[in-house]
């Protein structure tokens, strides 16, 4: 059951109660994205005629809390000092202080997702949290000579993001559990591997009672061109090819199954359902949100 924040507060956060566990959205705020961003190689007018628009995307960053006995775990961690940001001060508004967070869940390492872990001085803003990150993640990162080939970014781009990137992992290092597989983290949380995007870009199958749903992570990034052309991409995928399949695969799968859904950058409050639409998608937003 789907259960409203007062009005009020409905921009900061949302709650959602799973029995025993409660499980908030929390937001971050909303980032605007160049049109350049997606479906690189594809004319700008198809874009715009799917989108009824030629305005640059603004991409919601929605962090999901879950809250269980003595844990506090967010995952993801948003944009810190950077555009959006909000994480924070609407944790806060929650009720949730930064050094009740007991863990961190990253689904990847790119910087819209990590840069809230530290301040603009590298202090901690989650003293407390264990930082959970799967090994594929921190070695491609870490790596001396990581292999961008298969992007469709200027390399030189993906070069700085790598150095912020491992800038901040390494301001994070003393709080960092890599994990790897399908093992569960906690009782109630299942990493998915979701390569492509990046090479350790997970999801997260949740358990609620006796129920569960699944945190996409950065599977499709708008509710509306992935879906419907999930071969369109963005430049933000590591391995181009390789994310298109495994976006292709998890829409088709998520679509047979029925099952709840939740989406890092899909319209506030991030839940809904995958469906089929002849040979592409639709994304259906949970009706009680």
């Amino acid at each position: 059951m789907i259960i409203h924040s007062a009005e009020a507060q409905q921009a900061s956060f949302f709650t959602y109660h799973g029995g025993a566990r409660k499980i908030l959205v929390v937001n971050d705020g909303e980032v605007p994205y160049d049109n350049a961003c997606f479906a690189p190689g594809v004319a700008r007018s198809a874009l715009s005629k799917i989108r009824n628009t030629t305005e640059h995307f603004r991409l919601p960053h929605n962090i999901l809390v879950l809250r269980s006995g003595d844990r506090t775990v967010l995952m993801d961690a948003g944009n810190g000092h950077n555009s959006g940001g909000l994480l924070t001060a609407n944790l806060q508004t929650a009720g949730i202080q930064p050094q009740e967070v007991t863990d961190i869940v990253l689904t990847h390492a790119h910087p819209d997702h990590i840069c809230g872990l530290v301040q603009a001085d590298r202090q901690l803003v989650f003293p407390a949290a264990t930082i959970h990150l799967s090994c594929e993640e921190y070695t491609f990162w870490q790596s001396a000579a990581p292999d961008f080939s298969r992007s469709k970014e200027a390399t030189a781009v993906l070069s700085a993001m790598q150095q912020e990137i491992r800038t901040i992992l390494t301001s994070t290092e003393s709080r960092l559990q890599l994990f790897s597989g399908s093992t569960p983290l906690f009782d109630f949380l299942k990493p998915v591997a979701a390569a492509g995007h990046t090479p350790g870009h997970y999801m997260f199958e949740i358990q609620s009672e006796d129920k569960s749903f699944m945190h996409m992570g950065d599977i499709c990034h708008d509710d509306q061109v992935l879906f419907r052309h999930p071969d369109w991409g963005t430049v933000f995928d590591i391995d181009f090819m390789q994310a298109a399949q495994v976006r292709v695969a998890v829409l088709r799968q998520m679509a047979l199954s029925g099952q709840l859904v939740f989406g890092y950058h899909l319209p506030w409050p991030g839940f809904g359902q995958v469906v089929a639409d002849g040979e592409a998608f639709r994304w259906v937003p949970e009706i009680n949100c």
